[in-house]
């Protein structure tokens, strides 16, 4: 690169190239003129390599970006082509119907009265076996409700209540017509099992609604889930998304719901036999 002019190395004046000494400082400048203008030209090399790295990072930059948004694109055409039908809509919320929840609660409170007569009058078996049976099949039938019915949380543990409270309603009714004794419980002690007993039924029907929607809120991930490029895109900061942390932390309490409902129905419904 030519240049017109350099800098003087004594008092680092403006001197035109073809000048011996410096008109300035009157130094003599014939053994660092070469030195000076090759200084020059590595000067202004080296500002343009910086540009060109600059530029040569935007490039880069808007490549990346591109990149993911395509894997993104590609991702949404592969598994979501088209729009969802009303069937989809139906699956993961169906429509509320009060009859599927009376018709499953009644089932249940039937089935509850069902089993007590047979096990314990029927058959004789062990008072163990019928409570878990009627611990565990709550929850089929809870579960069945909160798919067919559609109702929320609030319902569905209005409808366990129910459902407890009449079960054991309908079974010390059964035993005081066969057995010939008082309907209701006599002792506190009695009291206390027998409210047991409603508690563990109820939270059994109400695990079934928590499972189901644990399911439901799996498969809608299942159905929105992106490509892991995207999730592990960082932000205007440099810093990880941390939206889908917190999405994970609560998944996880979702899905830890109905195991902690169904061991209380447990301990509630066997307390009377593990000696506590």
């Amino acid at each position: 690169m030519s240049h017109s002019t350099f800098n003087c190395p004594y008092c680092w004046s403006s001197v035109p190239v073809q000048a011996s000494v410096c008109s300035h400082c009157t130094r003599d400048l014939t053994l660092f003129k070469p030195l000076a203008l090759q200084l020059q030209t590595l000067s202004d090399e080296l500002t343009q390599l910086k540009a060109l790295v600059q530029h040569q990072a935007e490039t880069l930059t808007q490549l990346q970006s591109r990149d993911i948004q395509a894997a993104a694109l590609s991702y949404a055409e592969k598994h979501d082509t088209s729009p969802p039908s009303p069937s989809d809509f139906d699956t993961i919320a169906p429509q509320r119907s009060w009859l599927h929840l009376l018709g499953m609660v009644v089932v249940t409170i039937a089935t509850m009265g069902l089993c007590h007569w047979v096990l314990l009058f029927v058959y004789d078996a062990p008072p163990l076996f019928l409570r878990l049976l009627t611990i565990t099949l709550p929850a089929w039938t809870g579960y069945a409700c909160a798919r067919r019915s559609g109702f929320g949380g609030f319902t569905q543990l209005l409808a366990a209540l129910l459902v407890g409270g009449l079960s054991v309603t309908l079974m010390l009714t059964i035993t005081a017509r066969l057995d010939g004794v008082p309907l209701w419980p006599e002792t506190a002690r009695d009291w206390r099992e027998t409210l047991e007993y409603t508690a563990a039924i109820a939270l059994s029907f109400f695990t079934g609604y928590l499972t189901h929607h644990l399911l439901a809120r799996w498969a809608r991930q299942q159905r929105n889930k992106i490509s892991l490029r995207v999730l592990l895109a960082r932000d205007e900061s440099g810093q990880f998304k941390i939206t889908e942390i917190s999405n994970q932390v609560q998944s996880l309490i979702t899905a830890t719901a109905p195991l902690v409902s169904a061991g209380a129905a447990l301990y509630s419904g066997l307390k009377a036999f593990t000696g506590s």
